[in-house]
């Protein structure tokens, strides 16, 4: 009982305490525990966008696996049609998949423009994170500062190298998918070859400037009040540049935007509409009323071939992107004429100094569109071919059938006729009329149905050239949209390589103030030990620069007709590699993590 009353007494005492003071804190408390709450708000802000990403990028690579699957499925499809010559449907089924695979394909490469757009649109979000974190430490005292900043940026870097991993990997999964959907000949799988080779020697130089900007801090041995000092002007520095990246990567997501608006505004033009009604399953084969195939088809219809695809044996005058057709005389002579050529964006390749001493080749590929260009000449042929078809085939059929019928009225007249009238043999002949005129009226309605369709891929064609001047100029609009897109591109990679030298100095200069060097992990490493480690990895990225090199000479002369495989190769050994590295970034991304939380949480103590 006394301990109950000793108890009450207590807590009443503390009531009484407490309602005799100002319970309101100080402001130096206030500011820090505002200050303390603000870092941990930006730090789980910072992991929330990193598995939003992680999971857009797992949405993506899902995509993809659909869309391949997806082509694949089609292409056998395709090939199966293209071998059953017997079957009477096999034309129709072979556009149709034709169309499935051009679907298939431009899924794939509307994912390779969403990823880069994404991977800008993170780096934005990341960017704006770091710099509401570092507003939030400004409160903190300047040890508080150093340890936290230092952490930071050890996280920081590793979450940014697991992102730039995952993003990679994704990049190359998408170039591994547009190899073998055909998107891409053996020419532009050489460039795409030597573009990741220039990738790696570029990040390689960069590395090597960055190391070397800390290499020189750290062996300068300066004071930490020395270094307190420089730190300010540098990290002044480091916000202007901040602000210069953030401004160059919101140009650059600006003219991806435009790339994007500019390639729907291909998308939406009659004339590419029309193209791909002319090659494919709409003009191929004939149409109900709600535009799917029927099944029925010219007799020996003229497709238009693209020479990658086609059953009948490559022209040696075809390039890789013409659409054709051939015909073949009576004395067995084949004629191949191009109808459309079918033209693609280039690569866009730019070399500038992106840091002191530094001169990295980066290059930027502004996505591919089919450029649709009629052959007059040949659309004329085209069209006199078809018309010649139509007439030997559905003209000849109604012909037979006309002159069959007129044979039997013959005969019947001759029977009504004669003498002695054999009303039998009348009514006999008289009963096969009625068939007769319905294999007449049956030819007509397929010869009326021939020429409507020739006449609708006559009107197709003539709007076409109705409209390639503003097609043209759709293309040309959409093409300096891109090149636009690789200007912003680049542009935004020198912001980023500026800034990151820049961030590698404002890094060594809080070891310094520090007195250590927090490395992978949130690992401490003495001065001597960074020196050391920043040579290994000087040594190390000197080593890929040179390998990289090694690999451009191999590529370049490598055979044509081996590109293709010799990409294909590479992408899916280089995807394999990068897949194995994940479970050790993710790790150090954990490490760097999990000290930079135990370092804030103790601050907030």
């Amino acid at each position: 009982m006394k301990k109950m009353i000793l108890l009450v007494s207590m807590l009443a005492g503390v009531m009484t305490f407490s309602g005799c003071v100002d319970d309101k804190e100080s402001a130096s408390v206030t500011a820090v525990r505002e200050a303390k709450a603000a870092q941990l708000s930006a730090l789980a802000a910072l992991s929330n966008a990193q598995a939003a990403n992680q999971q857009a990028l797992a949405d993506t690579e899902n995509a993809l696996r659909e869309a391949k699957v997806a082509y694949e499925t089609a292409k056998a499809a395709y090939q199966q049609a293209l071998a059953d010559k017997a079957n009477s449907d096999a034309q129709a089924a072979a556009a149709m998949a034709q169309q499935q695979m051009a679907a298939a394909q431009n899924e794939i490469q509307r994912l390779a423009n969403e990823l880069e757009q994404m991977a800008i649109r993170h780096k934005i979000a990341m960017l704006d994170l770091q710099t509401k974190y570092e507003t939030a430490l400004k409160n903190a005292d300047d040890e508080s500062q150093a340890l936290l900043g230092g952490l930071y940026t050890a996280y920081q870097t590793a979450a940014t190298n697991l992102l730039d991993a995952q993003q990679e990997i994704a990049r190359q999964k998408i170039g591994l998918a547009k190899l073998q959907a055909g998107l891409v000949d053996s020419e532009e799988a050489k460039q795409l070859m030597i573009n990741k080779e220039n990738r790696k020697i570029a990040s390689a130089e960069q590395t090597i400037a960055e190391w070397k900007a800390k290499l020189e801090v750290f062996e300068a041995q300066k004071a930490p009040e020395e270094a307190k000092a420089e730190l300010v002007t540098e990290k002044a520095a480091l916000s202007q540049l901040a602000q210069d990246k953030a401004k160059a990567l919101e140009a650059a997501d600006k003219a991806s935007e435009e790339m994007n608006d500019a390639r729907s505004d291909i998308y939406d033009q009659k004339y590419r509409g029309l193209a791909r009604d002319v090659t494919g399953v709409k003009y191929g084969n004939f149409i109900d009323e709600e535009g799917n195939p029927t099944g029925e088809a010219f007799g020996d219809f003229i497709y238009l071939q693209g020479c990658e695809e086609n059953a009948l044996g490559k022209p040696v005058e075809a390039t890789v992107n013409t659409y054709w057709f051939k015909t073949t005389d009576d004395k067995g002579n084949t004629t191949y004429t191009a109808v459309m050529n079918r033209m693609i964006q280039k690569t866009v390749t730019k070399t500038e100094t992106t840091a002191p001493g530094v001169e990295s080749t980066n290059t930027y590929e502004a996505y591919p569109t089919y450029y649709y260009q009629l052959n007059a000449e040949g659309v004329k042929a085209y069209i006199a071919a078809i018309k010649a078809n139509v007439e030997k085939n559905e003209g000849k059929a109604l012909e037979d059938a006309q002159k069959a019928l007129a044979a039997q009225q013959k005969v019947v007249a001759d029977l009504e006729k004669a003498e002695i009238k054999d009303e039998v043999a009348i009514e006999e002949a008289k009963s096969m009329l009625p068939g007769l005129q319905t294999n007449v009226n049956t030819a007509q309605a397929a010869l009326d149905k021939a020429n409507a369709q020739v006449a609708a891929i006559q009107a197709a064609f003539d709007t076409m050239a109705a409209e390639a001047a503003n097609w043209t100029a759709t293309v040309e609009a959409y093409n300096a949209a891109s090149e636009a897109y690789c200007d912003a591109q680049f542009v935004c990679e020198k912001a980023k390589d500026a800034y990151g030298l820049q961030n590698a100095k404002v890094y060594a200069l809080e070891a310094v103030v520090r007195g250590n060097v927090i490395v992978d992990g949130g690992v401490n490493m003495t001065f001597d030990q960074a020196i050391e480690s920043a040579e290994q990895q000087i040594a190390n990225a000197i080593d890929t620069i040179s390998d990289a090199k090694q690999e451009i000479a191999n590529i370049e002369i490598a055979e044509d007709d081996q590109l293709k495989a010799l990409a294909i190769e590479r992408l899916e050994a280089g995807i394999a590699i990068a897949e194995a590295e994940i479970p050790a970034l993710e790790k150090i991304v954990a490490d760097t993590k999990a000290a930079l939380d135990a370092a804030t949480a103790a601050q907030a103590e």
